[in-house]
């Protein structure tokens, strides 16, 4: 897994934009972990209809942490 990208400064919607276009175009099995200003609510249900799998992990001053994987198989 590469390095933390940070989106926590960025305004609404461009950490999802980012985020989901990162999915679309990373390779099977591929996963990255992403800084976002909260926990990311509306993304879940976009991130369900991708191939992939995702946790969260909230943070003590209200950031959060999403770390997504390109499922590997179909």
């Amino acid at each position: 897994m590469a390095e933390c990208i940070d989106l926590s400064a960025l305004a609404a919607p461009e950490p999802m934009e980012r985020i989901l276009d990162w999915v679309d175009a990373a390779a099977p099995g591929e996963r990255q972990a992403f800084l976002l200003p909260r926990v990311p609510f509306p993304l879940f249900d976009h991130l369900a209809r991708r191939p992939c799998e995702w946790e969260t992990q909230a943070q003590l001053d209200g950031r959060a942490i999403v770390v997504v994987q390109r499922r590997a198989g179909p």
